[in-house]
Protein backbone atom coordinates (compact mmCIF):
# COMPACT_ATOMS: atom_id res chain seq x y z
CA UNK A 1 0.00 0.00 0.00
CA UNK A 2 1.45 3.36 -1.06
CA UNK A 3 1.91 5.87 1.73
CA UNK A 4 0.45 9.36 1.26
CA UNK A 5 2.92 12.19 0.87
CA UNK A 6 3.56 14.67 3.64
CA UNK A 7 2.18 17.47 1.46
CA UNK A 8 -1.06 15.53 0.87
CA UNK A 9 -1.44 14.80 4.60
CA UNK A 10 -1.04 18.49 5.43
CA UNK A 11 -3.46 19.67 2.74
CA UNK A 12 -6.20 17.14 3.57
CA UNK A 13 -5.91 17.10 7.36
CA UNK A 14 -9.12 17.87 9.22
CA UNK A 15 -9.53 17.66 12.98
CA UNK A 16 -13.00 16.20 12.47
CA UNK A 17 -11.35 12.90 11.53
CA UNK A 18 -9.46 12.80 14.82
CA UNK A 19 -12.56 13.72 16.80
CA UNK A 20 -14.59 11.15 14.90
CA UNK A 21 -12.05 8.41 15.63
CA UNK A 22 -12.26 9.28 19.33
CA UNK A 23 -16.05 9.53 19.31
CA UNK A 24 -15.81 13.21 20.24
CA UNK A 25 -17.50 14.97 17.32
CA UNK A 26 -20.04 17.44 18.69
CA UNK A 27 -18.99 16.93 22.31
CA UNK A 28 -17.87 19.69 24.66
CA UNK A 29 -17.44 17.39 27.65
CA UNK A 30 -15.77 14.00 27.30
CA UNK A 31 -15.48 10.77 29.28
CA UNK A 32 -11.79 9.86 29.18
CA UNK A 33 -12.29 6.34 30.55
CA UNK A 34 -14.85 5.64 27.83
CA UNK A 35 -12.52 7.12 25.20
CA UNK A 36 -9.52 5.06 26.28
CA UNK A 37 -11.15 1.76 27.22
CA UNK A 38 -14.92 1.36 27.53
CA UNK A 39 -15.85 2.10 23.93
CA UNK A 40 -13.68 -0.78 22.73
CA UNK A 41 -15.57 -3.09 25.08
CA UNK A 42 -18.88 -1.75 23.74
CA UNK A 43 -17.64 -2.41 20.21
CA UNK A 44 -17.15 -6.09 20.97
CA UNK A 45 -13.38 -5.88 21.48
CA UNK A 46 -13.36 -6.46 25.22
CA UNK A 47 -11.47 -9.73 24.74
CA UNK A 48 -8.57 -7.98 23.00
CA UNK A 49 -5.38 -7.64 25.02
CA UNK A 50 -4.89 -4.05 26.18
CA UNK A 51 -1.69 -4.65 28.15
CA UNK A 52 0.75 -7.55 27.80
CA UNK A 53 2.90 -7.21 30.89
CA UNK A 54 6.26 -8.95 31.09
CA UNK A 55 7.86 -9.20 34.52
CA UNK A 56 11.58 -9.05 35.24
CA UNK A 57 11.55 -12.83 35.72
CA UNK A 58 9.76 -13.42 32.43
CA UNK A 59 6.31 -13.83 33.96
CA UNK A 60 3.51 -12.75 31.62
CA UNK A 61 0.14 -11.27 32.41
CA UNK A 62 -2.40 -10.23 29.81
CA UNK A 63 -4.98 -7.58 30.72
CA UNK A 64 -7.91 -7.39 28.31
CA UNK A 65 -9.88 -4.22 27.62
CA UNK A 66 -12.79 -5.71 29.61
CA UNK A 67 -10.53 -6.45 32.59
CA UNK A 68 -8.97 -2.99 32.35
CA UNK A 69 -12.42 -1.41 32.28
CA UNK A 70 -13.66 -3.33 35.31
CA UNK A 71 -10.49 -2.86 37.37
CA UNK A 72 -10.46 0.89 36.68
CA UNK A 73 -14.08 1.09 37.89
CA UNK A 74 -13.08 -0.59 41.12
CA UNK A 75 -10.25 1.92 41.49
CA UNK A 76 -12.68 4.80 40.95
CA UNK A 77 -15.07 3.38 43.55
CA UNK A 78 -12.21 2.96 46.03
CA UNK A 79 -11.14 6.58 45.61
CA UNK A 80 -14.68 7.89 45.87
CA UNK A 81 -15.38 5.81 49.01
CA UNK A 82 -12.32 7.37 50.67
CA UNK A 83 -13.47 10.92 49.96
CA UNK A 84 -12.07 11.84 46.56
CA UNK A 85 -13.57 15.00 45.08
CA UNK A 86 -13.48 15.99 41.42
CA UNK A 87 -10.21 17.83 40.72
CA UNK A 88 -8.30 16.25 43.59
CA UNK A 89 -4.74 15.29 42.73
CA UNK A 90 -3.87 11.60 42.90
CA UNK A 91 -0.20 10.61 42.59
CA UNK A 92 1.14 7.35 41.24
CA UNK A 93 4.60 6.20 42.40
CA UNK A 94 4.49 3.00 40.48
CA UNK A 95 6.72 0.75 38.41
CA UNK A 96 5.62 -0.62 35.07
CA UNK A 97 3.21 -3.02 36.75
CA UNK A 98 0.05 -4.83 35.55
CA UNK A 99 -2.10 -2.50 37.68
CA UNK A 100 -0.55 0.81 36.63
CA UNK A 101 -2.77 1.57 33.63
CA UNK A 102 -5.93 0.50 35.52
CA UNK A 103 -5.02 2.99 38.24
CA UNK A 104 -4.45 5.80 35.74
CA UNK A 105 -7.77 5.14 33.97
CA UNK A 106 -9.54 4.77 37.33
CA UNK A 107 -8.31 8.17 38.45
CA UNK A 108 -9.54 9.78 35.23
CA UNK A 109 -12.85 7.93 35.56
CA UNK A 110 -13.37 9.41 39.02
CA UNK A 111 -12.54 12.97 37.88
CA UNK A 112 -9.15 13.18 39.57
CA UNK A 113 -6.05 14.89 38.21
CA UNK A 114 -3.40 12.19 37.91
CA UNK A 115 0.18 13.05 38.95
CA UNK A 116 2.69 10.48 37.67
CA UNK A 117 5.89 10.39 39.75
CA UNK A 118 8.83 8.28 38.61
CA UNK A 119 9.66 5.51 41.08
CA UNK A 120 13.39 6.05 40.52
CA UNK A 121 13.36 9.40 42.31
CA UNK A 122 14.82 9.87 45.78
CA UNK A 123 12.48 10.58 48.70
CA UNK A 124 13.14 14.33 48.62
CA UNK A 125 12.18 14.60 44.94
CA UNK A 126 9.01 12.57 45.54
CA UNK A 127 8.13 14.69 48.57
CA UNK A 128 8.51 17.91 46.56
CA UNK A 129 6.09 16.72 43.87
CA UNK A 130 3.54 15.45 46.37
CA UNK A 131 3.60 18.70 48.32
CA UNK A 132 3.70 20.99 45.30
CA UNK A 133 0.70 19.29 43.70
CA UNK A 134 -1.18 19.04 47.05
CA UNK A 135 -1.87 15.39 46.29
CA UNK A 136 -4.60 13.82 48.46
CA UNK A 137 -3.91 10.20 47.49
CA UNK A 138 -0.82 8.29 46.40
CA UNK A 139 -0.77 4.83 44.83
CA UNK A 140 2.60 3.38 45.79
CA UNK A 141 4.36 0.16 44.80
CA UNK A 142 5.65 -1.81 47.80
CA UNK A 143 9.31 -1.42 46.75
CA UNK A 144 8.87 2.37 46.80
CA UNK A 145 6.86 2.81 50.00
CA UNK A 146 9.90 4.31 51.75
CA UNK A 147 9.79 7.24 49.31
CA UNK A 148 6.60 8.58 50.89
CA UNK A 149 7.22 9.95 54.38
CA UNK A 150 4.66 10.64 57.10
CA UNK A 151 2.05 13.03 55.77
CA UNK A 152 -1.36 13.14 57.37
CA UNK A 153 -2.88 14.88 54.35
CA UNK A 154 -2.07 12.03 51.92
CA UNK A 155 -3.82 8.67 51.91
CA UNK A 156 -1.45 5.98 50.70
CA UNK A 157 -2.87 3.09 48.68
CA UNK A 158 -0.19 0.41 48.74
CA UNK A 159 0.35 -2.23 46.07
CA UNK A 160 1.84 -5.05 48.10
CA UNK A 161 3.23 -4.64 51.59
CA UNK A 162 2.48 -1.22 53.03
CA UNK A 163 2.69 0.49 56.39
CA UNK A 164 0.23 0.92 59.24
CA UNK A 165 -2.62 3.11 58.10
CA UNK A 166 -2.16 2.41 54.39
CA UNK A 167 -5.05 1.24 52.24
CA UNK A 168 -4.35 -2.20 50.80
CA UNK A 169 -4.88 -1.99 47.04
CA UNK A 170 -5.54 -5.66 46.32
CA UNK A 171 -7.88 -6.32 49.23
CA UNK A 172 -9.75 -3.04 48.89
CA UNK A 173 -10.33 -3.13 45.14
CA UNK A 174 -11.46 -6.77 45.34
CA UNK A 175 -14.46 -5.69 47.41
CA UNK A 176 -15.41 -2.76 45.18
CA UNK A 177 -18.09 -2.91 42.50
CA UNK A 178 -17.10 -2.97 38.84
CA UNK A 179 -19.77 -0.45 37.91
CA UNK A 180 -19.20 3.29 38.02
CA UNK A 181 -20.71 6.32 36.31
CA UNK A 182 -17.68 8.10 34.92
CA UNK A 183 -17.13 11.81 35.41
CA UNK A 184 -17.26 13.82 32.21
CA UNK A 185 -14.94 16.78 31.85
CA UNK A 186 -14.30 19.67 29.51
CA UNK A 187 -11.56 18.98 26.98
CA UNK A 188 -9.77 22.07 28.30
CA UNK A 189 -9.91 20.91 31.94
CA UNK A 190 -6.80 19.62 33.75
CA UNK A 191 -6.33 15.84 33.64
CA UNK A 192 -2.64 15.38 34.51
CA UNK A 193 0.24 17.18 36.17
CA UNK A 194 3.54 16.02 34.69
CA UNK A 195 6.64 17.47 36.33
CA UNK A 196 9.55 18.67 34.24
CA UNK A 197 12.97 17.15 34.90
CA UNK A 198 14.13 20.25 36.74
CA UNK A 199 17.46 20.51 34.93
CA UNK A 200 17.56 24.30 35.29
CA UNK A 201 15.73 24.82 38.58
CA UNK A 202 12.92 23.38 40.67
CA UNK A 203 10.71 21.02 38.63
CA UNK A 204 7.60 22.70 37.33
CA UNK A 205 4.21 21.01 37.27
CA UNK A 206 2.93 20.96 33.69
CA UNK A 207 -0.86 20.82 33.68
CA UNK A 208 -2.01 18.67 30.77
CA UNK A 209 -5.51 18.95 29.31
CA UNK A 210 -8.15 16.24 29.08
CA UNK A 211 -7.78 16.93 25.35
CA UNK A 212 -4.62 14.76 25.36
CA UNK A 213 -6.12 11.96 23.20
CA UNK A 214 -7.02 14.48 20.47
CA UNK A 215 -3.77 16.43 20.72
CA UNK A 216 -1.83 13.16 20.39
CA UNK A 217 -4.01 11.71 17.60
CA UNK A 218 -1.77 13.08 14.80
CA UNK A 219 1.25 11.58 16.55
CA UNK A 220 -0.31 8.12 16.72
CA UNK A 221 -1.69 8.31 13.20
CA UNK A 222 1.22 9.88 11.33
CA UNK A 223 4.36 9.65 13.45
CA UNK A 224 3.98 6.22 15.07
CA UNK A 225 1.89 4.82 12.20
CA UNK A 226 0.21 2.61 14.77
CA UNK A 227 -1.91 -0.17 13.24
CA UNK A 228 -4.11 -1.29 16.19
CA UNK A 229 -5.37 -4.51 14.62
CA UNK A 230 -1.96 -5.90 13.66
CA UNK A 231 0.89 -4.10 15.42
CA UNK A 232 2.86 -5.55 18.31
CA UNK A 233 3.59 -2.21 19.96
CA UNK A 234 6.31 -1.74 22.55
CA UNK A 235 6.85 1.74 23.98
CA UNK A 236 9.87 1.36 26.27
CA UNK A 237 9.11 4.60 28.12
CA UNK A 238 7.63 4.66 31.59
CA UNK A 239 4.06 6.05 31.85
CA UNK A 240 5.29 8.12 34.79
CA UNK A 241 7.04 10.33 32.21
CA UNK A 242 5.55 12.41 29.42
CA UNK A 243 6.66 10.30 26.46
CA UNK A 244 5.55 7.05 28.06
CA UNK A 245 2.17 8.49 28.97
CA UNK A 246 1.78 9.92 25.46
CA UNK A 247 2.44 6.48 23.97
CA UNK A 248 0.34 4.37 26.35
CA UNK A 249 -2.88 6.38 26.53
CA UNK A 250 -3.30 7.36 22.86
CA UNK A 251 -2.47 3.78 21.86
CA UNK A 252 -5.24 2.53 24.15
CA UNK A 253 -7.60 5.10 22.66
CA UNK A 254 -6.79 3.62 19.25
CA UNK A 255 -7.59 0.13 20.54
CA UNK A 256 -4.01 -1.14 20.27
CA UNK A 257 -2.32 -3.77 22.42
CA UNK A 258 0.71 -2.52 24.37
CA UNK A 259 3.68 -4.50 25.63
CA UNK A 260 4.71 -3.20 29.07
CA UNK A 261 8.03 -4.54 30.34
CA UNK A 262 8.97 -4.29 34.00
CA UNK A 263 12.73 -4.28 33.34
CA UNK A 264 14.50 -1.25 31.96
CA UNK A 265 15.21 -1.41 28.23
CA UNK A 266 18.84 -2.51 28.18
CA UNK A 267 20.22 -3.83 24.91
CA UNK A 268 19.86 -7.39 26.22
CA UNK A 269 16.25 -6.87 27.29
CA UNK A 270 15.39 -5.22 23.97
CA UNK A 271 16.82 -8.04 21.90
CA UNK A 272 14.94 -10.61 24.00
CA UNK A 273 11.56 -8.84 23.94
CA UNK A 274 11.68 -7.91 20.25
CA UNK A 275 12.63 -11.44 19.24
CA UNK A 276 10.28 -13.29 21.59
CA UNK A 277 7.14 -11.26 20.89
CA UNK A 278 7.82 -10.18 17.31
CA UNK A 279 7.62 -6.47 18.05
CA UNK A 280 6.60 -4.59 14.91
CA UNK A 281 6.31 -1.04 16.25
CA UNK A 282 9.09 0.09 18.59
CA UNK A 283 8.98 3.46 20.38
CA UNK A 284 12.03 4.31 22.47
CA UNK A 285 14.79 6.86 23.14
CA UNK A 286 18.24 7.49 21.64
CA UNK A 287 20.06 5.92 24.58
CA UNK A 288 18.37 2.58 23.91
CA UNK A 289 19.13 2.75 20.20
CA UNK A 290 22.77 3.66 20.83
CA UNK A 291 23.11 0.73 23.25
CA UNK A 292 21.79 -1.58 20.54
CA UNK A 293 24.08 -0.01 17.94
CA UNK A 294 27.06 -0.68 20.23
CA UNK A 295 26.40 -4.43 19.69
CA UNK A 296 27.13 -3.98 16.00
CA UNK A 297 25.85 -6.22 13.22
CA UNK A 298 25.25 -9.09 15.65
CA UNK A 299 21.76 -7.68 16.34
CA UNK A 300 20.60 -8.06 12.72
CA UNK A 301 18.41 -11.15 13.19
CA UNK A 302 16.66 -9.77 16.28
CA UNK A 303 15.07 -6.91 14.35
CA UNK A 304 13.50 -8.75 11.44
CA UNK A 305 9.95 -8.17 12.75
CA UNK A 306 10.34 -4.42 13.31
CA UNK A 307 8.67 -2.25 10.66
CA UNK A 308 8.57 1.10 12.52
CA UNK A 309 10.96 2.72 14.98
CA UNK A 310 10.09 5.96 16.73
CA UNK A 311 12.46 7.87 18.96
CA UNK A 312 12.10 10.80 21.35
CA UNK A 313 13.84 12.35 24.34
CA UNK A 314 17.14 13.61 22.93
CA UNK A 315 18.10 14.48 19.34
CA UNK A 316 18.85 11.35 17.35
CA UNK A 317 22.27 11.42 15.72
CA UNK A 318 22.43 10.61 12.03
CA UNK A 319 24.89 7.78 12.66
CA UNK A 320 22.19 5.90 14.59
CA UNK A 321 19.71 6.39 11.76
CA UNK A 322 22.03 5.00 9.10
CA UNK A 323 23.04 2.05 11.29
CA UNK A 324 19.47 0.79 11.71
CA UNK A 325 18.68 1.43 8.07
CA UNK A 326 21.57 -0.87 7.19
CA UNK A 327 21.19 -3.55 9.88
CA UNK A 328 17.41 -3.77 10.37
CA UNK A 329 16.26 -2.23 7.09
CA UNK A 330 14.18 0.20 9.13
CA UNK A 331 14.61 3.96 9.54
CA UNK A 332 14.44 5.27 13.12
CA UNK A 333 12.12 8.27 12.99
CA UNK A 334 13.21 11.05 15.31
CA UNK A 335 10.43 13.01 17.02
CA UNK A 336 10.69 16.24 18.96
CA UNK A 337 8.64 16.69 22.09
CA UNK A 338 8.50 18.75 25.25
CA UNK A 339 6.26 18.54 28.29
CA UNK A 340 4.83 21.92 27.30
CA UNK A 341 4.40 21.03 23.60
CA UNK A 342 3.42 17.40 23.36
CA UNK A 343 4.97 15.85 20.23
CA UNK A 344 4.45 18.41 17.46
CA UNK A 345 7.42 17.80 15.11
CA UNK A 346 8.82 14.60 13.70
CA UNK A 347 9.71 12.24 10.93
CA UNK A 348 6.47 10.45 10.20
CA UNK A 349 6.37 6.67 9.76
CA UNK A 350 3.06 6.67 7.87
CA UNK A 351 4.00 9.32 5.30
CA UNK A 352 6.23 9.45 2.26
CA UNK A 353 8.87 11.95 3.25
CA UNK A 354 12.60 12.21 2.90
CA UNK A 355 14.38 11.56 6.17
CA UNK A 356 17.34 13.83 6.76
CA UNK A 357 19.46 12.07 9.38
CA UNK A 358 19.92 14.35 12.38
CA UNK A 359 16.82 16.43 11.63
CA UNK A 360 13.81 16.69 13.95
CA UNK A 361 11.63 16.39 10.87
CA UNK A 362 8.50 18.31 9.90
CA UNK A 363 5.51 19.61 11.90
CA UNK A 364 2.75 17.05 12.33
CA UNK A 365 -0.51 17.65 10.47
CA UNK A 366 -2.69 19.79 12.69
CA UNK A 367 0.26 21.48 14.42
CA UNK A 368 1.31 25.10 13.88
CA UNK A 369 5.04 25.55 14.48
CA UNK A 370 7.63 28.24 13.72
CA UNK A 371 11.11 29.52 14.57
CA UNK A 372 10.86 32.92 16.26
CA UNK A 373 13.05 35.54 17.91
CA UNK A 374 12.79 37.04 21.40
CA UNK A 375 9.89 39.26 20.30
CA UNK A 376 7.94 36.38 18.74
CA UNK A 377 8.60 37.41 15.12
CA UNK A 378 9.02 34.50 12.71
CA UNK A 379 12.55 34.03 11.43
CA UNK A 380 13.60 33.07 7.90
CA UNK A 381 15.01 29.69 6.91
CA UNK A 382 18.53 28.98 8.11
CA UNK A 383 18.27 31.29 11.13
CA UNK A 384 18.50 29.85 14.64
CA UNK A 385 15.76 30.86 17.04
CA UNK A 386 13.22 29.56 19.51
CA UNK A 387 11.02 26.60 18.61
CA UNK A 388 7.50 27.99 18.87
CA UNK A 389 4.02 26.50 18.93
CA UNK A 390 0.55 27.96 18.50
CA UNK A 391 -2.40 25.78 19.54
CA UNK A 392 -6.16 25.79 19.28
CA UNK A 393 -8.89 23.85 21.09
CA UNK A 394 -8.14 20.71 19.09
CA UNK A 395 -4.34 20.67 19.35
CA UNK A 396 -4.11 21.95 22.92
CA UNK A 397 -2.06 19.69 25.17
CA UNK A 398 -0.40 21.86 27.83
CA UNK A 399 -2.49 24.35 29.79
CA UNK A 400 -0.20 26.08 32.29
CA UNK A 401 2.29 25.49 35.08
CA UNK A 402 0.67 24.42 38.33
CA UNK A 403 0.51 27.37 40.73
CA UNK A 404 3.12 29.35 38.80
CA UNK A 405 1.62 32.18 36.78
CA UNK A 406 4.93 33.98 36.24
CA UNK A 407 6.60 30.92 34.71
CA UNK A 408 3.52 30.32 32.56
CA UNK A 409 3.55 33.89 31.25
CA UNK A 410 7.30 33.69 30.58
CA UNK A 411 6.69 31.09 27.85
CA UNK A 412 4.75 33.55 25.70
CA UNK A 413 6.48 35.40 22.89
CA UNK A 414 3.73 37.28 21.13
CA UNK A 415 1.17 34.74 19.89
CA UNK A 416 3.65 31.88 20.30
CA UNK A 417 4.62 29.57 23.15
CA UNK A 418 8.36 28.88 23.51
CA UNK A 419 10.18 26.65 25.99
CA UNK A 420 13.79 27.72 25.48
CA UNK A 421 14.67 25.10 22.87
CA UNK A 422 16.62 26.44 19.90
CA UNK A 423 16.42 25.16 16.33
CA UNK A 424 16.65 26.30 12.73
CA UNK A 425 14.41 25.46 9.78
CA UNK A 426 15.95 24.65 6.41
CA UNK A 427 14.59 25.63 3.00
CA UNK A 428 12.55 22.40 2.82
CA UNK A 429 10.82 23.12 6.12
CA UNK A 430 12.78 20.57 8.18
CA UNK A 431 13.64 21.53 11.75
CA UNK A 432 17.15 21.03 13.13
CA UNK A 433 17.68 21.05 16.88
CA UNK A 434 20.45 23.33 18.13
CA UNK A 435 20.07 22.90 21.89
CA UNK A 436 18.41 24.51 24.85
CA UNK A 437 19.04 28.18 25.47
CA UNK A 438 21.31 27.22 28.38
CA UNK A 439 23.14 24.67 26.20
CA UNK A 440 24.13 27.18 23.50
CA UNK A 441 27.88 27.86 23.53
CA UNK A 442 29.15 31.40 22.87
CA UNK A 443 32.72 31.03 21.66
CA UNK A 444 34.86 33.60 19.84
CA UNK A 445 31.73 35.54 18.85
CA UNK A 446 29.89 32.49 17.49
CA UNK A 447 26.70 30.96 18.89
CA UNK A 448 27.26 27.21 18.67
CA UNK A 449 24.80 24.40 19.35
CA UNK A 450 26.22 21.17 20.81
CA UNK A 451 24.28 18.70 18.69
CA UNK A 452 26.13 19.12 15.39
CA UNK A 453 29.52 18.59 17.06
CA UNK A 454 28.21 15.61 19.02
CA UNK A 455 26.92 14.04 15.81
CA UNK A 456 30.29 14.53 14.14
CA UNK A 457 32.13 12.83 17.01
CA UNK A 458 29.77 9.87 16.82
CA UNK A 459 31.04 9.17 13.31
CA UNK A 460 34.27 7.88 14.81
CA UNK A 461 34.08 4.07 15.19
CA UNK A 462 35.52 4.18 18.73
CA UNK A 463 32.86 6.60 20.06
CA UNK A 464 29.65 5.39 21.70
CA UNK A 465 28.30 8.68 23.07
CA UNK A 466 29.35 12.32 23.24
CA UNK A 467 28.16 15.48 24.95
CA UNK A 468 29.44 18.97 24.22
CA UNK A 469 29.29 21.97 26.58
CA UNK A 470 30.82 25.37 26.98
CA UNK A 471 33.42 26.02 29.68
CA UNK A 472 34.78 29.46 30.72
CA UNK A 473 37.75 30.64 28.68
CA UNK A 474 39.48 34.04 29.01
CA UNK A 475 40.27 34.33 25.32
CA UNK A 476 37.19 32.86 23.65
CA UNK A 477 34.54 33.60 26.28
CA UNK A 478 33.71 29.91 26.26
CA UNK A 479 35.78 26.98 25.08
CA UNK A 480 34.04 23.99 23.52
CA UNK A 481 34.50 20.88 25.61
CA UNK A 482 33.49 17.35 24.61
CA UNK A 483 32.83 14.52 27.04
CA UNK A 484 33.25 11.27 25.13
CA UNK A 485 32.30 7.67 26.00
CA UNK A 486 34.41 5.08 24.16
CA UNK A 487 33.81 1.44 23.31
CA UNK A 488 37.10 0.55 24.99
CA UNK A 489 39.90 2.44 26.79
CA UNK A 490 42.10 4.29 24.27
CA UNK A 491 45.60 3.05 23.53
CA UNK A 492 46.74 6.63 22.96
CA UNK A 493 44.36 9.25 24.38
CA UNK A 494 46.27 12.20 22.91
CA UNK A 495 46.25 10.73 19.41
CA UNK A 496 42.57 9.85 19.61
CA UNK A 497 41.75 13.37 20.83
CA UNK A 498 43.54 14.80 17.82
CA UNK A 499 41.61 12.49 15.50
CA UNK A 500 38.31 13.62 17.01
CA UNK A 501 39.23 17.30 16.71
CA UNK A 502 40.10 16.88 13.04
CA UNK A 503 36.89 14.92 12.45
CA UNK A 504 34.77 17.68 13.98
CA UNK A 505 36.60 20.35 11.99
CA UNK A 506 36.04 18.47 8.75
CA UNK A 507 32.31 17.96 9.43
CA UNK A 508 31.32 21.14 11.28
CA UNK A 509 33.86 23.76 10.25
CA UNK A 510 36.98 25.20 11.81
CA UNK A 511 35.05 27.45 14.21
CA UNK A 512 33.10 24.68 15.96
CA UNK A 513 35.22 21.83 17.16
CA UNK A 514 36.13 20.68 20.68
CA UNK A 515 38.99 22.64 22.22
CA UNK A 516 39.01 20.17 25.13
CA UNK A 517 38.15 16.47 25.19
CA UNK A 518 37.60 14.32 28.25
CA UNK A 519 37.05 10.58 28.03
CA UNK A 520 34.47 9.40 30.57
CA UNK A 521 32.83 6.09 31.47
CA UNK A 522 29.30 7.43 31.03
CA UNK A 523 27.25 10.61 30.68
CA UNK A 524 24.83 11.95 33.29
CA UNK A 525 21.25 11.57 32.10
CA UNK A 526 17.71 12.03 33.26
CA UNK A 527 15.65 8.90 33.74
CA UNK A 528 14.21 9.44 30.25
CA UNK A 529 17.62 9.41 28.60
CA UNK A 530 18.24 13.15 28.16
CA UNK A 531 21.86 14.16 28.64
CA UNK A 532 22.24 16.52 31.61
CA UNK A 533 24.74 18.95 30.14
CA UNK A 534 24.35 21.34 33.07
CA UNK A 535 26.02 18.73 35.30
CA UNK A 536 28.90 18.46 32.85
CA UNK A 537 29.27 22.23 32.76
CA UNK A 538 29.56 22.30 36.55
CA UNK A 539 31.78 19.22 36.89
CA UNK A 540 35.05 21.10 36.81
CA UNK A 541 36.80 18.19 35.08
CA UNK A 542 39.84 18.74 32.95
CA UNK A 543 40.43 17.41 29.46
CA UNK A 544 43.07 16.84 26.83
Amino acid sequence: MTKPSYADAISTFDWSQALGDLGWNGLTDVDLAWTLVDRHVSAGLGHRTAILWVGADGTERRVSFSELSNESKRVANLLQRHGLKIGDRVAGILPRAPETVSIIVGCLRAGAIYVPIFSGFAAEAVSYRLEHSSARFAFVGSKYRHLVGPNNSIKVIALGAGETGDIDYTGSTASEADTFVSVKTSRSAPAFIIYTSGSTGKPKGCVIAANLPAAMWPYVRFSLDLQPATDVFWPTGDPSWGYGLCCYLPALAAGASIISVESNASAEVCLDIISKYGVTNFATNPTVLRSLMARGDSIAQAGTSVRAISCCGEPLNGEVVTFFQRVWGCTPMDHFGATEFGLPVGNHNSLLMAVKPGSMGLPSPGQTMAIVNEEGAELPSGTTGFIAQRTNGNSQYWLHYWNDRDATNALSKGEWKCTGDFARRDDDGYYWFEGRSDDIIKSSGYRIGPFEIESALLRHPDVVEAAVVGTPDELRGEAIKAFVVLRAPPHDAEALSSELVQLAKSVCGRHQYPHLIEFVANLPKTQTGKIQRFLLRSSGSTGH
